[in-house]
Formats: structure tokens, sequence, C-alpha cells
């Protein structure tokens, strides 16, 4: 089989492989984390909260956490996992609702930034109470520190439906200190979109197919 020949089978290999999966929700999250930078209140730690919205645990939706970033500071390690919550930050985080809750928290050094991967599942849940994820960070004490969110003190909050996720991001609130020390101002986390493996992986291909025409052109003329 032609170089040629090969990458076309390859490129509908992955179409087909693409277009059998699932697809769901990629997003880069990014918190700025400078003014923790030396805290007294440190060291902090990275909380997510997986709730089933069923209550019964019926583990239809799953949120995976990878390619963390701590922009000059690192992972502490020793996680602490409950429920469907599994993994590290050092090799990746996935919670699965298989309990009412889920929980996962593991400690950090804050440099300039945070960031991280975040996949999530796009099933809607029985009795129309969705599958909810939240982001927080805590103090030494163990206290989240304060956002403006309305109730819970976290920072990025995702309801998991069909239609994709319903975000809702929030600061830090200035006017609460935290446990250990005074306040902080923290912007609200970034939200980006991240491109599908099938479909970066599908790219790829194309762009080494449209290669290989122009050479077999060029070697024509």
């Amino acid at each position: 089989m032609s170089k040629f020949r090969t990458m076309l089978f390859l490129v509908s290999a992955i179409c087909v492989v693409g277009g059998a999966a699932k697809a769901d929700s990629m997003v880069t999250i990014t918190l700025d984390t400078d003014p923790l930078v030396g805290n007294v209140a440190g060291p902090f730690s990275i909380f997510l909260e997986f709730s089933d919205g069923s209550g019964i645990g019926d583990a239809n939706n799953t949120v995976t956490l990878s390619n963390f970033n701590f922009g000059g500071g690192s992972s502490l390690g020793g996680p602490i996992v409950f429920g469907g919550a599994s993994g590290s930050i050092e090799t990746g985080v996935s919670m699965t609702d298989t309990s009412f809750i889920s929980v996962f928290s593991e400690q950090f050094a804050p440099g300039l930034q945070l960031s991280f991967s975040l996949g999530l599942t796009d099933n809607d849940d029985a009795g129309g109470t969705p599958d909810r994820f939240s982001f927080f960070v805590l103090d030494s004490s163990g206290v989240p520190i304060p956002t403006l969110a309305p109730a819970g003190d976290y920072f990025l909050g995702a309801d998991l439906t069909s239609n994709g996720p319903v975000f809702d991001v929030y600061g830090s609130d200035p006017s609460r200190p935290l446990s250990v020390g005074g306040p902080v101002s923290i912007d609200a986390p970034i939200i980006t979109s991240s491109p599908e493996p099938a479909t970066g992986l599908l790219l790829g291909v194309g762009l080494m197919v449209a290669g290989l025409v122009r050479s077999n052109l060029r070697r024509k003329k």
C-alpha cells in the first residue's frame, strides 16, 4: 500500500472511531493563585466535590481532571479520596457519581496560576436534578477560601446535562478574611475550550495528508 493510500486509510479509520465515540465536553480551567504565594494561610489544598443529582449513586457521569500546571508551584502529594473519586494531581483525577457525594483533596504549593484540563460527560440524571461538580481551594485549616458564590464558597461549579455543562464561576470575596490571615483578591477562574482528542488527532492526520498530496504533485510536475 502506498504512503498516500495508507494516510487515507488512517483518516477513514479515525473518522469511524470519532463518529462512534460519545463526545464529552473538555475545557481548560485557569485560576490566578499569585495572591496565595507565601500566604500565611498555606499550605493550600485543591478540594473537588461531585454530587449525584438522583441521590442513588447511579454512576451515569464522570469528571476527569488532568494536565495540572501550578505556574511555578507544585503538588505536595498524599491525596484524600471518598466515594467514586480516585487518582492524584500527579497522575490525573477521576470522579464518578457512584455514591451520593464523591470527594477529592490534595495539598499544593501555589505558583502564579493553577490550570488543568477538565472533562465532563453529558448525561441527564433521573428526577431532573443534574449531577454537579464543584471546585474549591482550602486553606491550612481545611476551610474554603471565601468566594462570592451564593453558597458554598466554591470558585467553579458545573451542572452536567445532555446539552453540555452549565458553568458558574466566582472570584474570592475580599470582604471576608481567610480563617488564617487576612482576605485575598482572586479573580474568577477562566474557562477556555479544549479540542477533543479525536478531533486533534484527525486534524494532525489531515495536515499530514495535505502535505503528502502537495509533495506528490510537486514530484509529478
